[in-house]
């Protein structure tokens, strides 16, 4: 990114600084000479053009980036636990007013705060990517916080997961090709994660750990746009823009590859599958949905995924994400949501480079309130006129006493008539317990009522009559 801190040396938590030249990292001998005639060739490649930035640029013109045919852009958003850019919103808002697909990036700091809370922080900051025009998350790893390779690797996946699981996208992961083979051991084990190489040379990027391309290219930290002041990282999409407007969560651009046939994978397609609970939950408890995630060619299982549900209040009305989980070995997964409202459900997958998107069928769920019994009885079977007596009774559901419940109590005379209200009472744990004390004089009809809430039925006793002697 745009001005990093140097590889190995992390500063003290504070508002990090980052130095202005970063060849010296992400450039070594080419592995592989690159003959002058590969090298126009791959110079002479279309692809689509994007910056990373921060707080280092200072304020970005984002309609003259936008002009100078800039169509993605990633942003510094966090690091560690402790820092937020001061324009991560400023950057974002811009973007997005120019039409430029953007995400942000999370500086990682192995060595401060544990891999679970730095993704937290970072989601709590910059969002869930789940907007039109919001290409993944990403994850920026240059620092080792002095962990060995096993470790780093256990961190870095930790990261990835709960990112994953917060956001139902899939990471990018942003590094140096010597990076990955020095510390992460050239580990093969994140090639379904997109990879966003830093690699400044002439010809094309060495991609290591087991990785068939990259997805993202960052050729260079000196380019010039329209727009920025000064220096600024300039990276390249391998895909068709087509491609590039899926990533985003967006439509539009062309199918056509983006050059010399290196482009990103298109991913199988999958199916999703959303099954409702068993029995209609009632209102305010928690419903489960099962579902499973397959590709749709001979059928099998996607294990390992995120996947994500989403509720709709109202048809028309905006879909929320309510809940998200990963796929196990069999493709199967479990969501759940607060049963408040009748509502329409979803399951989504957002997909990737290995495994197409995918959406189930829409799931209308209507929650039932709980019905609940009530019932009410004299302490004594007589009472002396004028005598105190009390009324009592429990409030139930199918699970037992019901507690919280507003019991009021009305009276009549034996012939009909207007029903009076005499008092309340709330009614008790552990079993719906409920009573009122009455002064009785003349013979009258009592009855208890539970006047029922958004969650609960209304429910009335049988009458009782009172007779003092």
């Amino acid at each position: 990114m745009s001005r990093r801190p140097a590889l190995l040396r992390a500063p003290a938590p504070s508002a990090p600084r980052r130095t202005a030249d970063r060849a010296a990292r992400v450039v070594r001998p080419a592995v592989v000479v690159l003959t002058a005639l590969a090298a126009l060739v791959a110079s002479a490649v279309a692809y689509a053009d994007g910056v990373d930035v921060s707080h280092w640029q200072g304020t970005v013109n984002w309609s003259k980036v936008r002009s100078d045919d800039v169509t993605f852009a990633f942003m510094k958003a966090t690091e560690g636990t402790y820092y937020t850019d001061p324009l991560l919103r400023k950057n974002w808002d811009g973007a997005e007013q120019a039409g430029i697909y953007r995400a942000a990036y999370h500086f990682a700091r192995p060595s401060v705060g544990s891999a679970e809370a730095q993704a937290r922080y970072f989601v709590a900051k910059a969002g869930r990517f789940s907007d039109k025009g919001d290409l993944p998350p990403v994850l920026d790893l240059e620092a080792t916080g002095g962990l060995s390779s096993s470790s780093l690797r256990s961190w870095v996946a930790t990261w990835l997961e709960t990112t994953e699981r917060l956001t139902g996208r899939t990471p990018i992961i942003y590094c140096s090709p010597y990076f990955w083979i020095d510390h992460v051991g050239n580990s093969t084990a994140f090639t379904h994660y997109p990879l966003w190489i830093a690699h400044y040379t002439t010809g094309s990027p060495l991609v290591p750990g087991g990785w068939k391309t990259w997805t993202f290219w960052q050729r260079t930290s000196s380019g010039h746009v329209d727009g920025i002041a000064g220096k600024v990282d300039m990276n390249r999409f391998n895909g068709s823009s087509k491609q590039l407007a899926l990533l985003a969560n967006a439509t539009g651009g062309s199918g056509g590859p983006a050059g010399g046939g290196t482009t990103v994978p298109t991913g199988a397609a999958t199916t999703l599958s959303l099954t409702p609970p068993v029995t209609a939950p009632t209102v305010g408890s928690t419903a489960t949905f099962a579902g499973t995630l397959s590709t749709a060619a001979a059928p099998a299982p996607v294990a390992g995924r995120p996947v994500t549900l989403w509720a709709q209040a109202a048809p028309g009305g905006t879909w929320t994400q309510v809940d998200g989980a990963k796929t196990d070995a069999a493709g199967a997964f479990t969501l759940t949501a607060t049963a408040t409202a009748a509502a329409s459900y979803q399951a989504r997958f957002v997909g990737g480079p290995v495994y197409a998107a995918a959406v189930s069928s829409t799931v209308p769920l209507a929650p039932v309130r709980t019905t609940v019994a009530v019932d009410l009885r004299p302490e004594h079977r007589t009472v002396a006129r004028g005598h105190a007596l009390m009324l009592y009774g429990h409030v139930t559901s199918a699970s037992g006493g019901m507690a919280g419940q507003v019991v009021s109590y009305y009276k009549r005379s034996l012939q009909g008539g207007r029903w009076i209200l005499v008092g309340r009472c709330t009614s008790l744990a552990p079993t719906g317990w409920h009573s009122v004390t009455i002064h009785p004089r003349v013979a009258r009809v009592w009855k208890a009522v539970v006047s029922g809430s958004s969650q609960v039925s209304p429910r009335t006793s049988s009458y009782l009559t009172v007779r003092p002697h």
